[in-house]
């Protein structure tokens, strides 16, 4: 019997061990093929003639696309095995990538880039799923961290790469060859994640049966998740915290190039490289507060009110001295950015987790996390009409940036009674 126990222990030690670092490979090729576009779009701006917005369409339709998707592959993620949505995911969005660089300036990218999103949509959720329930609350905590940090290393390897390999090889063409390696790497991680699910499919929780379920609603002693709950918990509130929080962190990062670029008078391959600072510093942000949250954290949503004020002291700073000095400008934009990941931790990773006992943490997981995206879709396009109407004023764009932060704050900080009552009374 012992013998069993032990056997039984080293085999879940295995699992959690192998998923502590398929799980993050995943988050990491998702970013490669999903941000890519994002990271280049200067680069296409610049070589292929369109205006802002119009790039900035063509992203905040796969943004629309990815977050919608967000909810159902949420959905889907609590009723089948969360590892076949994933590779279902992975394979798409291989296949868009492969297609991008090869269609023409017409309706075809905005279509492929919008089912790239949808396939994008299939990952996070189930990740989610995967890791909450084969990991305890400590380990999730550290996993989700480094899950988060590999997707933005892959941001990195997007910003590094395009100027540094694929333009100086391919010149006008480098920003397809970014599309081209993208897929390519993709593929070897769902080649790794295939062979490393088949190591461990002998391990019955990652079978992802209905018994987990069963249990979790026994623990919760019968109760179920209805609007009146999510109401009265101060949700709403959360949900405006996190679109607010998608729409500087995607948009600071996505347009802060052409900011840079437009400001200070440089190429866009400069710009691009120079920018790299931005997921560098988000690195380091989420390598900060997973230990924060670890030890100190006690109230999420506090944490992620008190990160937003930083957040806005940082942009009105940035607000006054942006045409100073790119350095600055860029070291503003990129603690700015860095405090965005913080607040995506605080709501987006640990948020759901409070779900688990209702048994839809995959589901409250895409819903929480499609909210990022409806920031994100609003931003890139918005930002990009703003900049375009104004005459690259960015200034402008810049006190948008503030307000939005100003009112992360207040949605933050209102939320926080409703939502440590909705726990107690869970």
């Amino acid at each position: 019997m012992g013998s069993k126990l032990q056997k039984t222990s080293a085999a879940v030690d295995t699992t959690v061990k192998l998923l502590s670092i398929l799980c993050p490979l995943i988050y990491f090729a998702s970013y490669l093929t999903r941000k890519n576009y994002g990271v280049i779009m200067t680069a296409i701006i610049e070589n292929e003639g369109m205006a802002d917005d119009v790039a900035g369409f063509i992203e905040t339709l796969a943004l629309i696309s990815y977050g919608a998707g967000q909810v159902i592959s949420g959905i889907l993620g609590d009723k089948f095995k969360p590892q076949n949505i994933i590779v279902c995911g992975l394979s798409t969005t291989i296949a868009c990538n492969l297609l991008m660089p090869l269609c023409p300036y017409n309706y075809l990218r905005e279509i492929v880039w919008f089912i790239n999103g949808f396939a994008q949509s299939m990952l996070w959720p189930p990740l989610v799923r995967i890791m909450a329930e084969t990991m305890d609350s400590r380990t999730y905590s550290r996993v989700c961290a480094n899950v988060n940090v590999a997707g933005i290393g892959g941001t990195i390897f997007l910003y590094l790469s395009y100027p540094l390999i694929w333009q100086k090889l391919f010149g006008v063409n480098g920003w397809r060859a970014t599309f081209f390696s993208s897929a390519v790497l993709c593929g070897v991680v769902l080649t790794v994640w295939l062979f490393g699910l088949r190591a461990i499919r002998s391990d019955e929780r990652i079978s992802f049966n209905k018994r987990k379920r069963e249990e979790a609603a026994n623990e919760a002693g019968g109760k179920k998740l209805s609007l009146r709950l999510i109401l009265g918990s101060g949700f709403v509130l959360i949900a405006l915290g996190i679109i607010l929080q998608g729409m500087l962190r995607d948009g600071i990062t996505d347009w802060d190039p052409k900011m840079i670029s437009d400001t200070f008078g440089i190429t866009a391959d400069k710009a691009i490289l120079k920018a790299v600072i931005l997921p560098v510093i988000g690195v380091v942000s989420l390598k900060l507060v997973g230990f924060i949250n670890e030890r100190f954290v006690k109230d999420e949503v506090r944490a992620a009110g008190l990160t937003f004020v930083m957040a806005l002291a940082c942009l009105t700073t940035l607000f006054f001295f942006h045409d100073k000095n790119e350095y600055l400008t860029l070291a503003l934009s990129a603690v700015s950015v860095g405090l965005m990941h913080a607040i995506n931790f605080f709501l987006i990773c640990i948020v759901p987790l409070k779900f688990e006992k209702f048994g839809v943490v995959s589901t409250m997981s895409g819903v929480i996390n499609s909210l990022t995206y409806v920031g994100s879709a609003a931003a890139l396009y918005g930002f990009g009409f703003i900049s375009e109407t104004t005459g690259n004023n960015w200034r402008i764009v810049i006190g948008a940036w503030a307000m939005i932060a100003a009112l992360g704050v207040a949605m933050c900080f209102a939320a926080i009674r409703p939502w440590k009552k909705f726990q107690t009374e869970e």
